[in-house]
């Protein structure tokens, strides 16, 4: 959790920790204490994480317990914009993770009544639009002077998928990411569309989520230090599951739709 990223910025920082602790910014920067301190803080959120994912599976629908949802929603939020700040590049360091920090709140919804409403069910697939959206054009490398609209390709995407394929030619595993990144355009276009055509983009989304998702473990993993890279690299791939978990759920609800359209029929 790149929490050093918000508190140490000069520009957003500097005056409020000055006036609060009555020392320079360069006293904030180097003090070891200050460092531990947000170690601590880091620990601490986990520990807050760990608790939300033990809640979330109390079946109880009382609003005063799902309103952790809420919460929990909130800190996934604080989560994906430290990692934004942590970048500096591109909006879509922000708007990627959509998916992930409106899982809660999906959640909450649902949760209210045990069914997906509408309101509920395009929340959900606004949240994937968006994931996809944003790796799309990371995906097809689009660039742009203005800073929050440049998404370069990462180098790690263009080595995750040379080493996946076993391909050598880095052109090659860069045009298979710009089609890649076309499907996810596509893909977050068909979602709103009729059943079919929905049915197919929640295929695409649940296919290409989970492959991204193994490929950060299986291009990482080091035979000579197995623990070590499970370790490392087992946490970032579950904290993609949502890439491909919501369309499964959207995909099966759709499914249940469609049978009970079914039954509805008259025989």
């Amino acid at each position: 959790m790149p929490l050093r990223a918000l508190l140490w910025d000069e520009n957003m920082m500097s005056g409020i920790i000055t006036r609060l602790s009555g020392q320079d910014w360069n006293w904030w920067v180097t003090s070891l204490e200050i460092d531990k301190k947000i170690r601590y803080c880091v620990i601490v959120q986990g520990f807050i994480f760990l608790f939300f994912a033990a809640v979330s599976l109390i079946p109880i629908r009382k609003r005063s317990y799902r309103c952790i949802y809420l919460i929990s929603c909130i800190n996934l939020v604080f989560l994906a914009f430290l990692k934004y700040l942590d970048n500096r590049i591109g909006i879509g360091n922000l708007l990627e993770h959509t998916t992930q920090f409106t899982c809660p709140l999906v959640l909450f919804l649902f949760t209210a009544k045990k069914d997906l409403n509408r309101s509920t069910e395009l929340l959900a697939k606004v949240s994937v639009a968006l994931t996809f959206i944003f790796h799309g054009l990371f995906a097809i490398n689009f660039r742009h002077d203005w800073i929050w609209l440049n998404h370069s390709r990462p180098g790690n995407f263009t080595e995750m998928v040379m080493i996946c394929l076993g391909i050598h030619e880095e052109e090659s595993a860069n045009l298979i990411l710009f089609i890649a990144g076309i499907l996810d355009f596509l893909a977050a276009i068909l979602i709103f569309t009729q059943r079919k055509l929905i049915k197919m983009s929640l295929l695409y989304m649940i296919l290409w989520g989970l492959v991204t998702s193994i490929a950060r473990p299986w291009t990482h993993f080091n035979k000579s230090s197995i623990i070590e890279s499970l370790n490392n690299w087992i946490p970032e791939m579950l904290f993609r599951t949502p890439h491909f978990i919501i369309p499964l759920c959207l995909l099966l609800a759709l499914k249940i739709k469609c049978d009970n359209d079914a039954d509805l029929l008259p025989r």
